[in-house]
């Protein structure tokens, strides 16, 4: 028998919901071109979950992979896509990588990183 992850998620989002702050994410799907009109159009479609946004250190910008000025979330589980956008503080940021806190089969949080 596996161990239930549930209650580990649900103690994450509780946590999130207190000292994090609700965020709206915007997906958009890939453009239809329609023939007949010679219009493409695209749709979009947006969610909100909370999450805790930080700065990377000094550190782990030296690994490479984060640029100046990326930082990270620690999102609410969730099925996040890599450039989705995020609007933080007024600003819209778009997700560049997308690491799951998983254990077993329940997506715990997530630690997305972010790029304007």
């Amino acid at each position: 028998m596996s161990y239930s992850y549930l209650g580990v998620k649900n103690t994450a989002s509780s946590l999130l919901t207190k000292f994090g702050q609700q965020l709206t994410f915007t997906r958009t799907a890939n453009s239809t071109y329609d023939p007949n009109t010679g219009t493409s159009t695209t749709s979009s479609s947006t969610y909100t979950k909370y999450a805790c946004a930080f700065d990377y250190t000094d550190r782990e910008r030296a690994e490479g992979t984060i640029q100046t000025g990326d930082r990270r979330l620690l999102a609410e589980g969730h099925t996040y896509a890599v450039d989705d956008s995020v609007s933080l503080n007024g600003e819209t940021w778009r997700i560049v990588s997308i690491s799951n806190i998983q254990p077993g089969d329940t997506v715990v949080a997530c630690n997305l990183q972010i790029r304007k």
